[in-house]
């Protein structure tokens, strides 16, 4: 902000520089602070997602298990958007992972819930469970690296950093749980970059839609799709 470029021009307790002084060098913003609960969040609705898949004996039960989430979540939405009272609540026990934006905005674990639901109807599960890791993983750890090593910002206003983290961890959580899952035998070092940069993709140019939707719904489509070949 223009007004605190120089603070010293409305400090009371600063005197005002002196003429012709040549001014200091304003010191590194700080970086954004990291947000450790909203990662560990992360992580562990895509465990669960993933132990979803895995448990539920049929593609009808794990519809059905989306679907009573996604439910939940957008009745939640609803409610809180007719009440104060209980948007503060709602909102006071999700504080420690939800974004300021969200107190206001359809809270990101809704589009979650809905990505899975989708998936769940639409895409091998396969497929889906890739990119329910890619966004566990890849996407907290592209926030953490672009926060704190951020340097080149790109068009979008992501940087360059975070990006890379993106692809890289994304691909290596993918082949890691392809080996472990036992699928896509044959073709994993493929669908783990596909993965990887797809989802990194997504969240470069899919400005309008929410990340948590947009990421493992797309990732999933893209390494569904590639598998095909």
């Amino acid at each position: 902000m223009a007004l605190q470029a120089d603070s010293s021009l409305y400090h009371p307790s600063r005197s005002a520089p002196e003429t012709g002084a040549v001014p200091a060098r304003a010191p590194a913003a700080p970086h954004r602070p990291t947000n450790l609960p909203r990662t560990a969040f992360h992580l562990a609705a895509g465990a669960l997602a993933l132990v979803l898949v895995r448990v539920l004996p049929t593609r009808g039960w794990l519809i059905a298990a989306s679907a009573a989430f996604a439910l939940f979540a957008w009745t939640c939405e609803v409610t809180r958007r007719h009440s104060v009272t209980i948007n503060r609540h709602l909102m006071r026990v999700f504080a420690p992972v939800a974004h300021a934006h969200e107190w206001h905005r359809v809270n990101s674990a809704t589009w979650y819930a809905t990505a899975l639901v989708l998936m769940a109807l639409v895409v091998p599960l396969h497929a889906a469970e890739l990119g329910v890791v890619v966004l566990a993983v890849a996407d907290p750890m592209a926030g953490l690296v672009g926060r704190r090593f951020g340097r080149h910002r790109l068009a979008s206003g992501r940087s360059f950093e975070g990006a890379l983290a993106f692809v890289v961890t994304g691909s290596l959580a993918a082949l890691a749980w392809m080996f472990a899952a036992g699928t896509y035998e044959g073709s994993r070092l493929l669908l783990a970059l596909v993965a990887g940069v797809s989802g990194a993709a997504i969240e470069l140019f899919v400005s309008k839609v929410d990340d948590n939707l947009a990421i493992p719904l797309g990732t999933s489509v893209a390494v569904a799709l590639a598998a095909l070949l």
